[in-house]
């Protein structure tokens, strides 16, 4: 079953990091992509988002209005996210309690509804 580790986090803390930090922390999730895939995980995807001053929020519909995002208000943005297909939600959140993180950051762990 398909299942995405959502990482949640407070910017605040991200736009403070040096750059040596938030490199170190990037190779970080390099080698726990590799491990997934040693372990015999199925990584679908993972990757880190830009900062959310680059998000926009889109109306669906023609001709709607675009604003900036991601959300209406708030601190804690999302900051990435790993999608992996594994057997069931224990082992996903087996894997989502070594994800490498920020200080205070989550890791929301929820199945992929497949359409």
């Amino acid at each position: 079953m398909e299942y995405t580790l959502l990482i949640h986090g407070d910017e605040r803390v991200w736009n403070a990091m040096s750059e040596a930090e938030e490199a170190e922390l990037d190779a970080a999730h390099g080698r726990f992509g590799r491990q997934m895939h040693e372990a015999g995980v199925t990584v679908r995807y993972g990757g880190g988002l830009r900062r959310s001053c680059s998000a926009r929020l889109v109306v669906p519909g023609p001709d709607t209005p675009v604003s900036d995002g991601p959300y209406r208000e708030g601190h804690e943005h999302l900051g990435g996210l790993w999608v992996i297909d594994v057997p069931d939600e224990a082992t996903a959140v087996s894997w989502a309690r070594r994800m490498p993180a920020a200080p205070g950051d989550l890791v929301e762990v929820r199945p992929v509804r497949v359409t």
